[in-house]
């Protein structure tokens, strides 16, 4: 019998969000991350905390981030002059090292604390803010989030749906 690393550790995730802190804590790449998502819940302080081995791992390659209170994030390069596409690549291979899923969880629980059904949440706002007709489902959002949606990609509204679906203040 294989036994999970969750199991192996007596970590018992429960809640509207245990499956997946479940997930995150197996895929977490460090101790800290597995410290911090053991408890099912993400303070902002843990937050702060689990970001530093990304910022020391950016900044050792020339790189810095700012974080901004949505979750997003920007790169930039310090005296070193290094180019986007570099920027891009480094972000993966420290995300590789270091981890994201505390940050990912964080931001997730925080927009959908109740972890409803993502494509539901996203195509009721799609139709409740007039960018899709009635009767747009959660089967067309995710037929549309695999090809291309009806709308630009530059629409705002449409934007503030698929990143904050539920409109929750934060």
């Amino acid at each position: 019998m294989s036994v999970s690393k969750a199991d192996a550790s007596g970590t018992d995730f429960t809640g509207t969000w245990g499956e997946e802190f479940r997930a995150g804590w197996n895929e977490a790449v460090t101790d800290l991350q597995r410290q911090i998502l053991a408890d099912g819940v993400v303070t902002d302080q843990e937050l702060i905390a689990s970001r530093e081995p990304l910022i020391e791992c950016l900044a050792a390659r020339g790189v810095s981030i700012t974080f901004n209170e949505r979750g997003g994030s920007t790169t930039r390069s310090d005296e070193r002059g290094v180019k986007p596409e570099e920027q891009a690549e480094i972000f993966g291979s420290c995300d590789e090292e270091v981890g994201v899923e505390v940050d990912l969880l964080y931001w997730q629980v925080k927009r959908n604390p109740e972890n409803l059904d993502e494509p539901t949440i996203v195509a009721k706002c799609l139709v409740d803010k007039g960018i899709v007709a009635p009767g747009y489902s959660a089967q067309d959002y995710e037929r549309d989030f695999e090809g291309e949606f009806p709308f630009p990609a530059t629409d705002m509204v449409a934007g503030e749906c698929l990143s904050n679906p539920l409109g929750v203040e934060y």
